[in-house]
């Protein structure tokens, strides 16, 4: 007992040395930041991810980051990702999508490609007639053989793959082949009793290179549908999954045939919603507030019922311009209905707007990109350390509280 009331205060010191490290470099280069603002209101709500992150030396903690082009990028959840398991430990990369093979751009540290046609698909185009479900872009090859590659980085070599993919009678067979130890599985041979769309496979020796193939056997078969790849590996630890979507709203997610019901089988300790941005350019008939509302509540309803007692953190959209001109005040509008909606609701959320002020403060500091809607690396980077500081501090009070 004495070994591990040492070690709490030990942990809680070494974080609070990250932060300030983290903290002075953001006052130094961004003064417009306002520090006292970067918090965590109603952080009560997120007790029992602090509890998770506290014991995560014996377990793997799940953190479910739900985005748009903001996102997908990866450059915010990069910082999150990197800082958390700097501190709490590397159980894996998580869930990923095979982004080039899709067509669509993709984070750095995920390679897939392909001598094969496979169509691409994000859940914003409700109007092609492809399923999407838990990555929010999904690729669907309708030849009789196909085939694509995926491939991570050492770091995240993974003993553990769910593939979450469209199993009917339609669909071809697939198996995946571990091209560093010459294994070849049979992916139908390892469904879960739970969902007939998801295989839950465990390979003897870890790997970082796997190849996906799809083989027509019965002549009813005529497609096969990657909805997303989860990876992890055995070591205690934080695994943080981002789900960013190019163009994506609330909306989207929610009307997703497969996204909803999927998100249980990441076991999520805490979900984070960054939405928002897209509705607030919406064409002039389109934009209704009430509207939007309704779709925010009806999305994060769903949520909830499919992942009971998981926490759930908004976070308000960054500022940002119309036709590189005039700020958008729209965003104004749609943070005004994420922070009533989330005080009304007592979910925990993080307000990026009150803490970096009006859009010009980042434009002067040269963090946007060149559309004055997305932001460089540097813009990503200073918000995904602004809100791991945010989290931390607020871990930091739980665990002073909760000896």
């Amino acid at each position: 007992m004495k070994k591990q009331n040492l070690n709490k205060p030990a942990l809680i010191l070494l974080v609070l040395c990250i932060c300030f490290f983290q903290k002075a470099y953001t006052q130094q280069n961004y003064p417009f930041i306002k520090k006292e603002k970067n918090v965590i209101h109603n952080a009560k709500v997120l007790d029992s991810f602090f509890n998770s992150l506290r014991n995560s030396k014996n377990k793997q903690v799940n953190i479910v980051h739900i985005g748009d082009s903001h996102l997908q990028a990866n450059h915010i959840s990069h910082v999150l990702r990197t800082n958390f398991q700097t501190l709490f430990g590397n159980a894996g990369r998580g869930l990923v999508v095979p982004y080039q093979v899709a067509g669509t751009n993709s984070p750095e540290d995920i390679k897939s490609s392909s001598q094969f046609v496979w169509a691409g698909k994000r859940n914003c185009k409700p109007l092609l007639p492809q399923s999407t479900g838990i990555g929010g872009i999904t690729i669907e090859t309708k030849d009789s053989i196909s085939a694509f590659m995926l491939e991570l980085p050492e770091k995240y070599k993974f003993t553990h793959l769910d593939i979450f993919f469209e199993n009917d009678e339609h669909s071809f067979d697939l198996k995946i082949e571990d091209t560093l130890n010459h294994q070849s599985i049979s992916v139908k041979n390892f469904i879960t009793l739970k969902d007939k769309n998801i295989s839950k496979i465990n390979l003897s020796k870890p790997t970082n290179k796997i190849e996906f193939v799809s083989i027509k056997s019965l002549p009813i078969q005529n497609h096969m549908t990657i909805l997303g790849i989860n990876t992890r590996n055995d070591n205690p630890g934080v695994i943080y999954h981002s789900i960013g979507v190019n163009g994506a709203e609330y909306f989207h997610y929610d009307t997703s045939e497969y996204f909803n019901v999927q998100t249980p089988f990441l076991s999520p300790d805490l979900l984070i919603i960054s939405l928002g941005t897209n509705e607030a350019y919406r064409k002039d008939n389109d934009f209704n507030e009430d509207i939007i509302k309704e779709e925010i509540q009806h999305f994060i309803d769903n949520l909830k019922k499919h992942n009971p007692g998981v926490p759930i953190l908004i976070t308000t959209p960054a500022n940002a311009y119309v036709n590189k001109k005039y700020q958008n005040a729209r965003l104004k509008i749609i943070h005004d209905i994420l922070v009533s909606y989330s005080d009304e609701q007592q979910l925990a959320y993080w307000d990026l707007q009150e803490v970096s002020g009006n859009a010009s403060n980042w434009k002067n500091y040269n963090l946007f990109s060149k559309d004055l809607i997305h932001y460089n690396i540097k813009g990503y980077q200073l918000q995904g350390n602004l809100l791991f500081n945010a989290l931390i501090n607020s871990f930091n009070e739980y665990v002073s509280n909760n000896p």
